[in-house]
């Protein structure tokens, strides 16, 4: 895959991470954590699976972690695990129904919020936030792999 195609993959991560730091500090208060660039990465592993490996998936990772100041690594063991569980069963995911990907992707962007929470901060740790947002990212998955799909469609020709 070409470079530029990377970049473009990167900054709609990067995007969607944003978003999240911008809406995060306002859906808090309704117990709803949102995770557009967690969700994002996983659809690209997800539709380009022979482009996106786990060395790509560092690499996101730790640019991830530096721009936006979190602990150096976290977002690299999450994109790189997620990156390896959708690799493993990849061909099985493709007979899934939209439903079935949207639990899959939503437990884990759950699981990632979970781990967050526990690892940096443990008093904040709330399964209200964790059920809200699973069920919430339950609908928000779908929009996203239409929205993203297109995308690719359009303007990676992919």
């Amino acid at each position: 895959m070409k470079f530029s195609n990377h970049l473009i993959i990167l900054l709609t991560i990067l995007g969607g991470f944003w978003l999240d730091e911008f809406l995060n500090p306002t859906t808090i208060n309704f117990f709803l954590e949102l995770n557009f660039g967690f969700l994002i990465f996983a659809y690209w592993v997800f539709a380009l699976p022979e482009r996106i490996q786990s060395s790509v998936a560092l690499i996101y990772g730790l640019v991830i972690d530096l721009l936006f100041s979190n602990v150096i690594g976290l977002n690299m063991l999450f994109f790189i695990t997620t990156s390896y569980i959708i690799h493993l069963y990849v061909f099985r995911f493709r007979i899934f129904s939209y439903f079935q990907l949207s639990v899959f992707f939503s437990g884990s962007s759950t699981f990632y919020t979970a781990c967050k929470y526990l690892l940096l901060s443990p008093n904040n740790y709330s399964y209200v936030v964790l059920l809200i947002s699973f069920l919430i990212t339950l609908a928000l998955w779908i929009g996203i792999y239409f929205t993203m799909r297109a995308f690719r469609r359009s303007f990676l020709n992919l």
